[in-house]
């Protein structure tokens, strides 16, 4: 069933509630119409983008979603527009500006029901574009189905026929925001909207720093949240082990970063809740750029941290050094609320209300230096919290 009005029919026929047929739409487009990658990276003439041509073929690219999407509305007699504009998709990048002497990048739609507009994002929703290795991945995400302008302006900036004016009717804000705005500020996955991790700190996508820099981040969510990051050199893409380090003060989510040498980095951050009980790994939640021009301390590494002094809520005030000397007695101060026994290779630490603090006198170089926490509950397991090395 490819016909726009056979489509509009079968929807019609589960509900006639307006949003269900939308609903519907959205879902029939994201779930059957592919993204055309061949077409658009030139390896073969790219598919149609004419509404009709997108359902009978089943692939397209943006253009060609959000015109079905808008010929299935017009059949159903829902008010719809198309809209083009800039986002933060395939070859976006914190440190370049978006200007309006690009070209637009983008389409996606707005459709009215019962006399308010909404956005969506079929193309989005359908799935996304593995470019290294050019292949579209399905994988539809409820997200970008009448999606709050506040957060779908994250990505998607409308701009058409360079009437800006009109173009920001369309961010469906009260106060729309300027294009140097929109691509200056930090691009949000659905991931962080859904948990609701949002930067206090650094809400700009790209900036400057030297030695070490600090970013702190909230929860709005009702969740606890697992945390880390991961810090690569931009050019080469060449991750930097220990460069970073996260943990939770007073509700608050802090990332130091640490660069061995000057130049230019890409930080990435990511989250999980603990109410995720999947195999997979945390989600990617925003991407910064960042230009270091000064590192003083080029063999600085921090301790690797686990999930579980995220479970324990755990806080590591000193050593902040991954790098211990060999042979050589170092102190050990860690806070938790809810452990009771925290050692190292079986020397436990003194406790004193929520501090513990230790000293143990390192091993021979190359000795990797555990650090394990407790909680007095009988079925409790030691949980690992840090690592050291010595050297």
């Amino acid at each position: 069933m490819r016909n726009s009005t056979d489509l509009v029919t079968y929807f019609s026929s589960f509900s006639k509630d307006t949003r269900m047929i939308v609903r519907g739409i959205f879902v029939w487009i994201s779930e059957n119409i592919r993204y055309d990658v061949n077409g658009y990276l030139g390896r073969s003439s790219m598919a149609p983008c004419d509404g009709q041509s997108v359902l009978t073929c089943g692939k397209s690219v943006c253009a060609g979603y959000a015109r079905a999407f808008e010929l299935l509305c017009r059949d159903a007699a829902i008010p719809v527009k198309t809209i083009s504009g800039f986002s933060k998709g395939f070859g976006y990048s914190p440190s370049e500006p978006i200007s309006f002497k690009q070209n637009t990048d983008h389409a996606w739609n707005a459709v009215q029901l019962e006399g308010k507009w909404h956005l969506l994002d079929c193309t989005w929703g359908a799935g996304y574009v593995e470019w290294e290795k050019k292949y579209f991945k399905k994988a539809f995400d409820e997200f970008y189905f009448l999606t709050d302008p506040k957060e779908f302006v994250s990505d998607h900036f409308p701009y058409m026929d360079n009437n800006i004016e009109e173009s920001q009717k369309w961010q469906l804000l009260s106060k729309p925001i300027s294009l140097e705005k929109f691509s200056s500020n930090v691009k949000y996955s659905p991931q962080a909207f859904k948990l609701g991790v949002l930067p206090v700190s650094h809400k700009k996508a790209y900036f400057e720093m030297r030695d070490e820099l600090q970013m702190t981040l909230h929860s709005t969510g009702n969740e606890d949240i697992y945390i880390n990051s991961r810090l690569m050199l931009e050019y080469g893409q060449k991750v930097q082990e220990n460069a970073t380090f996260c943990y939770q003060e007073n509700g608050l989510f802090k990332i130091l970063v640490h660069p061995r040498k000057p130049g230019m980095y890409t930080l990435d951050i990511f989250g999980k809740s603990f109410l995720d009980t999947t195999n997979e790994g945390c989600s990617h939640l925003m991407r910064y750029n960042f230009k270091c021009t000064k590192v003083t301390d080029k063999n600085h590494e921090y301790p690797t941290v686990y999930r579980g002094t995220f479970v324990e809520k755990c806080l590591l005030h000193e050593p902040l050094n991954r790098r211990l000397p060999s042979k050589t007695e170092i102190q050990f101060r860690i806070s938790s609320p809810v452990l009771q026994q925290i050692m190292i290779d079986h020397t436990y630490f003194e406790k004193n209300g929520t501090m513990f603090t230790g000293k143990i006198t390192t091993g021979a170089k190359g000795h990797k230096v555990n650090i394990l926490g407790k909680r007095t509950e009988p079925e409790s397991n030691w949980t690992h919290l840090f690592s050291f090395c010595t050297i």
